[in-house]
């Protein structure tokens, strides 16, 4: 029969056009959320980059807290996001670092450090400010300038209230959407919401210190330091959270998970003088054994055997 065919016709023709509606929608949802046009920067690690949607969205601004006492670990981190963002910028591009203050117990940047992982410090325009908010105050303004490769600003230990960091995150983030510049900001940990991703850096327990504890896949010509870092993704935009721990090459510019069956491996060996036994000079050992007979006063003794 003809009508019946002609229905179903008309039934698909619905069904697509209400697809086609919805994805329309979605695109237009993400265009408008600023999830459509933004680059990825894969890091490397598969899990990782799943959970950021792709990768690291550049031109936008980052949020990376850690707690007071664990400043190295998250500079460090920084540095290892900064090389990847780099190494997909043109070589002749600087970097804006807006340091914490000298006094504020984080300590400074070190030129020879940096260069020692793989971050030319010619390339670095150090803003020096002891005021946080003035750092924070000028973000928009670094952030709106072309050209840049990457802006980093440390807030210290600055107290804000929520509103302040939503409302300051809302303009970072039209000012790096405008001129595709990526930020990065480093601190302690505050109630900040609107940045493109939130992390949460601490050192890590391993150490990996021989080429024998590297995951598979994972090689390098200068295996004897791979700093470690317990990373936490609290959130990222379109994405989901993750949680593990990694481990930079900073030589071949290259992260990579540090998995269960890892850790073992990657835990650090005993000091060399850390011999098994009794050290030298101390008091000989003895055990405490309790007496299978009770004394007169209905309490057991104890005997010293040694």
């Amino acid at each position: 029969c003809i009508i019946p065919e002609i229905y179903k016709q008309k039934q698909n023709d619905i069904d697509f056009s209400r697809h086609g509606r919805f994805d329309m929608l979605r695109r237009e949802v993400a265009a408008i959320d600023g999830r459509l046009a933004s680059a990825r920067l894969p890091l490397g690690v598969e899990s990782l980059d799943s959970a950021l949607a792709g990768g690291l969205a550049l031109g936008r601004v980052h949020m990376l807290c850690g707690r007071p006492g664990h400043d190295g670990a998250l500079t460090g981190f920084a540095v290892a996001l900064l090389r990847r963002i780099l190494a997909q910028t043109d070589e002749a591009a600087p970097v804006v670092w807006c340091p914490a203050a000298a006094g504020g117990g984080s300590g400074m940047l070190y030129a020879a450090g940096l260069a020692a992982l793989g971050l030319d410090p010619g390339r670095l325009l150090i803003v020096d400010s002891p005021n946080p908010g003035a750092r924070l105050a000028a973000l928009e303004d670094i952030l709106r300038t072309e050209g840049l490769a990457a802006v980093i600003v440390e807030y210290d230990r600055v107290s804000q209230t929520s509103d302040y960091w939503m409302r300051l995150a809302r303009r970072a983030q039209l000012a790096a959407e405008a001129s595709g510049v990526t930020g990065l900001l480093l601190g302690w940990p505050v109630a900040a919401s609107g940045f493109d991703s939130l992390w949460h850096i601490a050192p890590s327990s391993l150490t990996k210190s021989s080429a024998s504890a590297l995951p598979s896949g994972h090689s390098s010509r200068h295996p004897s330091w791979h700093p470690c870092w317990q990373v936490e993704l609290r959130h990222a935009r379109g994405g989901r959270p993750w949680s593990s721990q990694l481990s930079w090459d900073a030589y071949a510019n290259s992260l990579s998970e540090i998995r269960r069956e890892h850790a073992a491996e990657a835990m650090p060996e005993p000091l060399p003088f850390a011999k098994s036994g009794p050290a030298r000079g101390s008091l000989p050992l003895r055990r405490v054994r309790p007496s299978a007979r009770p004394s007169s006063n209905g309490h057991a003794s104890a005997q010293l055997a040694g």
